[in-house]
C-alpha cells in the first residue's frame, strides 16, 4: 500500500494535489511498463489470423498417450496443412516446440501457454486455438483427428475459407 503524505493544512491544497498526481503518474508508468514487457505478451500473438494452433501438453516426455496422439496427427499432415493448423508440444518442463508445421514462438512460451491454458498436470491435455486466438476445444484424451477436423470445418471462418477455395 502506498501512503501519500497529505499535509494539506501545513502545505496547502495545491501541494497535496501535486503529490497525489505524482503518485498516480508513477503508478500509471509502472503499469504500462509491466504490460508492455514481452513476458506478459501472448505467446501465440504472431499466429493470430494465420494459423490454428493445436497445443499438446503432457506431464512428462514419456507419456504414451502423447506419443499416440502425435502419431495419429502425423498420419494426417495434408489435412492439418489444409486447415492452416500447426501442432505444438510442451512436454513436462521443456520448451514448446512445433511437432507438425513450422513456426517459432517467443522465449518462455511454455510457461506463458501453461499459465493461460492451465493443462491437466497429471496427464495429456490438447487445446485447439482458433485463428482469432481463442480456445475452441479441449481434450484430456487421445482424439481421432477427424473429430478435430470436423470441429474446425463447422466453424464460420473455416466455412468461409472453403467457399473461397482457400
Amino acid at each position: 500500500m502506498i501512503l501519500l503524505p497529505l499535509r494539506t493544512l501545513e502545505t496547502g491544497c495545491e501541494h497535496a494535489y501535486l503529490t497525489v498526481m505524482k503518485y498516480i503518474l508513477f503508478l500509471a508508468a509502472f503499469l504500462m511498463a509491466a504490460l508492455m514487457n514481452p513476458a506478459y505478451s501472448d505467446a501465440l500473438e504472431g499466429l493470430i489470423g494465420k494459423k490454428r494452433p493445436l497445443l499438446l501438453f503432457s506431464k512428462s516426455r514419456s507419456l504414451a498417450s502423447l506419443d499416440e496422439q502425435i502419431d495419429l496427427l502425423r498420419d494426417r499432415r495434408p489435412e492439418i496443412s489444409e486447415r492452416d493448423m500447426i501442432v505444438f508440444v510442451t512436454e513436462g518442463t521443456q520448451d514448446t516446440i512445433p511437432a507438425i508445421g513450422y513456426a517459432t514462438l517467443p522465449r518462455g512460451a511454455a510457461r506463458d501457454l501453461k499459465r493461460r491454458f492451465e493443462p491437466n498436470p497429471s496427464g495429456m491435455t490438447m487445446v485447439l486455438v482458433g485463428k482469432d486466438g481463442d480456445e475452441k476445444a479441449r481434450w484430456n484424451r487421445v482424439v481421432n483427428p477427424q473429430e478435430i477436423f470436423d470441429l474446425i470445418d463447422s466453424m464460420p471462418m473455416r466455412q468461409s475459407e472453403m467457399r473461397e477455395g482457400g
